[in-house]
């Protein structure tokens, strides 16, 4: 007997989507098998009830943490209404790999569901990475770090460039490759960015100083102190004028322009990479701060406009 908890749309993927009579009996004549035979040979898909303990999670999966408040949350809807959304999996030997869906699952669990509708399909590990972060991405539920190991995990298993990436997920090639670079943010940063306690913003801006040391140290002072971006910028860069023997701005200096700072904003968001602008009346300086050769051969092409 079917649990009416998995949901009102079950009946609907079940008689094939017609919404009204099941599936018809399979056809016995010679040129009906025949054309079954020569069906059988293109992808398929297939809609069960599945265990829950057939299901195991995606090692492609970006989202490594998932809210108990979320989870319990979800649980109470799943168990009123039930789970009205199949879960895409594949076939990996016994068991049922998750593609998309695996919030579900666990709250599926919590709601003390034995079993639950199932969307099986031929996905290959590339398409497996591609479906699990983009159906995050679209309801928004990684943070900066988990986006940034996503599009990593994306370009290792797609052999892919950052343009492919983009492209894949719907976004900007300098958006990528913004999130891209959180990763050379030593671990200790890296978690705050994932709980919040730093935003990207903050940590693009970490990224300017020139060692894992000097990161950290700058991150626990942002958070301490309270500091917006901009503050954090202002105090990182008076860290690398007074490492290279330069005089740090004083309190009776004339503020610095306005449009100025929208002008490396500006170039900050184009190239993706801190940039900082030395202006003066006879000579004038655009200083480009590239992470690795990766990182200035994608700047280089970007200046270039290919």
């Amino acid at each position: 007997m079917v649990d009416r908890r998995l949901g009102r749309g079950l009946d609907f993927f079940l008689s094939g989507g017609r919404g009204g009579n099941p599936p018809a009996a399979p056809a016995t004549t010679a040129a009906a098998r025949s054309e079954a035979t020569a069906s059988a040979k293109a992808p398929q898909e297939e809609i069960l009830l599945a265990p829950l303990g057939q299901l195991r999670p995606s090692p492609y999966q970006p989202r490594k943490t998932i809210g108990a408040d979320e989870l319990k949350e979800l649980a109470a809807s799943i168990g009123k209404s039930g789970l009205l959304q199949p879960i895409l999996a594949r076939r990996q030997g016994d068991h049922l790999e998750i593609v998309a869906g695996e919030r579900r699952w666990r709250a599926a669990q919590l709601a003390g569901l034995s079993q639950v509708p199932v969307l099986i399909r031929s996905i290959s590990d590339k398409e497996s990475a591609v479906f699990g972060l983009v159906e995050n991405l679209q309801r928004e539920d990684l943070n900066a770090i988990e986006k940034a190991r996503g599009f990593r995990l994306l370009m290792d298993q797609l052999g892919a460039t950052q343009e492919d990436v983009a492209t894949q997920v719907g976004l900007d090639r300098s958006t990528v490759a913004n999130f891209l670079r959180l990763l050379d943010l030593p671990p200790a940063v890296q978690e705050h960015v994932s709980r919040g306690t730093l935003s990207m913003g903050h940590a693009r801006s970490l990224l300017a100083l020139p060692d894992a040391d000097a990161m950290v140290v700058a991150a626990d002072e942002a958070i301490r102190a309270g500091l917006s971006v901009r503050s954090l910028e202002a105090r990182v860069k008076e860290a690398l004028e007074a490492s290279k023997g330069k005089p740090t701005k004083s309190a009776g200096t004339r503020a610095r322009p306005v449009w100025l700072n929208e002008l490396e904003e500006s170039l900050v968001e184009s190239l993706g990479t801190p940039v900082t602008i030395r202006y003066g009346r006879k000579r004038s300086q655009i200083v480009i701060d590239c992470a690795g050769r990766d990182e200035f051969e994608r700047v280089f092409q970007r200046l270039k406009g290919s």
